[in-house]
């Protein structure tokens, strides 16, 4: 026979199994309806969202002049924006021609005269004379 035990045990767990799922379900539903929410407020902006994909209103045509004017512009502020031209060749005004920078030397770090002209023997296991000395 069915004890009132059973019984109640049996109540107890439809009813957190039912409590569950009606959490569950609550929280899809709020979900749902935040996104048609947010696609109604984007729709108000110009931007609908269906299950094919995005469509977004636009009040201005371009045709193609203003395309490549706008990429003229774009590549404009590029190439103002870039180096490679900074420092580079001077221009002379007086003959129009673009003439190469000057070029400086100076002596490395790692040169292989000593300071009074002869050639140094380099080791890679010794240490030179210079750091040798404090």
């Amino acid at each position: 026979m069915v004890d009132f035990v059973d019984l109640f045990s049996f109540v107890a767990t439809v009813a957190v199994f039912g409590g569950v799922i009606y959490v569950i379900l609550s929280i899809v539903r709020g979900v749902s309806q935040g996104v048609e929410s947010a696609k109604e407020g984007l729709k108000t902006k110009g931007v609908h969202i269906t299950d094919k994909g995005v469509s977004v209103k636009t009040s201005k045509r371009f045709d193609r002049e203003d395309y490549v004017d706008a990429t003229q512009r774009g590549i404009m502020k590029t190439m103002n924006a870039s180096s490679f031209r900074k420092g580079g060749a001077v221009h002379d005004e007086s003959d129009g021609h673009l003439s190469p920078p000057a070029l400086q030397s100076s002596p490395s770090s790692s040169s292989s005269l000593g300071s009074d002209g002869e050639k140094k023997k380099r080791s890679l296991f010794k240490r030179s004379a210079s750091h040798g000395k404090d």
